[in-house]
């Protein structure tokens, strides 16, 4: 089988998952747009890494797209301003309390037990800083309260407190999920990118565990247990990266990071929570 066949067999896998996602959510002709603009990127930055020229005959050679088209997609982007928008603003939120130095503990050095209202050193100071006013303190505080991240400390001025240094979601926001599912299957196709251009020596872990044979009635028991597994390699993994996480954001730094997931080839209907 030749590379181009196997790669025309696991596509429609991939974008299967992907329309599933976003079917309802964005119009194919939008997503259209939207891929034709990225593919010819993506071009231009294949042809100048092998030091060629990008010229529109040779973007359209690559893509496959009428030169007019490509045309026409390099001025639209050259109109453009891409304004970087962050996935999870929870964790920029928990990044500037854990780094910046108007939301730490000046004795400790940590995260500061912060008045949840107010001006000055407060937690409604630290949404605005990090979220912005689009979205309520109490919203901010509900969503970290379930995912186990802070707590909130009844006294005569309630205070919100940090305890852990990552943001674990958990919403019915089919929106949110959509847009952390697509986040992390980027960040898995981020590792398969790094190792077709590094040698043996320097890739990066890349695997998956399966089993053909796994009876249908034992699901929800391998879940359970996979559920245990993972819950324990995730604390490990916070403790990993807490060990080399500097404590102030500066530039250079770099962003990494470890998933954890367990997939099969079933609906959720099908087997129940």
């Amino acid at each position: 089988m030749t590379e181009n066949n196997a790669v025309q067999q696991v596509l429609p896998l991939l974008f299967r998952k992907i329309v599933r996602l976003l079917v309802g959510t964005i119009s194919f002709p939008v997503l259209a747009d939207l891929l034709k603009s990225i593919y010819v990127d993506e071009a231009r930055r294949k042809l100048e890494s092998a030091g060629s020229k990008p010229t529109r005959s040779a973007l359209a050679l690559i893509t496959g797209l009428d030169t007019r088209v490509v045309s026409s997609v390099l001025q639209e982007d050259s109109k453009n301003v891409s304004v970087p928008v962050s996935a999870n603003p929870e964790n920029a939120l928990i990044d500037i309390w854990n780094s910046d130095t108007n939301f730490q503990d000046k004795e400790s050095g940590g995260p500061a037990i912060l008045p949840i209202e107010g001006k000055g050193r407060t937690f409604q100071t630290l949404v605005l800083r990090a979220i912005g006013r689009n979205i309520t303190v109490k919203t901010v505080l509900d969503r970290l309260l379930k995912g186990g991240t802070v707590e909130v400390i009844q006294d005569d001025i309630p205070r919100v407190k940090l305890v852990s240094k990552f943001y674990n979601p958990i919403s019915s926001d089919n929106a949110k999920s959509t847009e952390i599912g697509l986040l992390e299957s980027s960040r898995v196709l981020s590792a398969v990118l790094h190792n077709i251009h590094s040698d043996k020596e320097h890739r990066v872990p890349q695997q998956g565990r399966w089993t053909y044979r796994l009876n249908p009635n034992d699901y929800k028991a391998f879940r359970s247990e996979v559920r245990k597994l993972l819950e324990n390699q995730i604390k490990e993994g916070d403790a990993l990266l807490e060990k080399f996480e500097e404590t102030q954001k500066r530039p250079g730094q770099l962003t990494v990071g470890i998933g954890w997931y367990q997939w099969g080839d079933h609906d959720s209907e099908d087997t129940g929570d």
